[in-house]
């Protein structure tokens, strides 16, 4: 049975942490909660969560939740992160998105309405990372088209040169060169590739 995702909530506000924690547990979430940036950290640290529902004004004026955030980031890069603020600060919770690809929520909301947002969230994050994922697969298809290219250029009859004196580069066959290929196609090239988009 796959573990529930886990949640990690940080607002000062008690009533938002009881009424984040009930909601997203019923529906299928396993919910941390934290009441300032200190203890957010310390259960970051313990359970790794997948997601991070952070207040903008965490009442604490050295730290924000944009800067809670990112120093979550900076530990967990896979880590989610959702900012909640009033409509008086959207303009900073617009700019994390932009900034830092963080997504926000506007106070009040309501609980499917933060499932919504996680579901969104993580479609995206599953996109980026099958990006990232193919550009590494594109970098190593032109490795091999490098690699393959250097073996054919080593193919020649064994001859002389213009002063009549024997070649001594090494001679590959041509199904030495396949069997090379096909053994680096094995190890995730073309195949896989198109394996994986299909």
């Amino acid at each position: 049975m796959d573990e529930k995702p886990i949640i990690l909530v940080v607002d000062d506000d008690p009533m938002i942490l009881e009424m984040l924690d009930d909601g997203l547990s019923q529906e299928d979430f396993r919910v941390i909660t934290a009441a300032n940036p200190n203890t957010a950290l310390s259960l970051a640290e313990a359970e790794h969560p997948e997601y991070a529902v952070l207040d903008l004004d965490l009442g604490w004026h050295e730290v924000s939740g944009i800067e809670l955030g990112q120093t979550l980031i900076q530990k967990y890069p896979e880590i989610m992160v959702i900012i909640m603020t009033g409509y008086q600060n959207l303009k900073y919770a617009v700019d994390a998105m932009r900034r830092f690809s963080f997504f926000y929520m506007i106070k009040p909301f309501r609980i499917d309405q933060v499932v919504s947002l996680i579901e969104r969230a993580e479609h995206e994050h599953k996109l980026l990372l099958e990006n990232k994922l193919l550009k590494e697969k594109v970098a190593h298809l032109e490795d091999e088209n490098v690699r393959l290219q250097q073996l054919i250029n080593e193919i020649h009859e064994p001859g002389t040169d213009e002063k009549g004196e024997e070649r001594s580069r090494k001679v590959y066959s041509k199904e030495q060169v396949l069997r090379s290929y096909q053994q680096q196609k094995h190890q995730g090239g073309l195949d896989d590739l198109l394996k994986n988009k299909g």
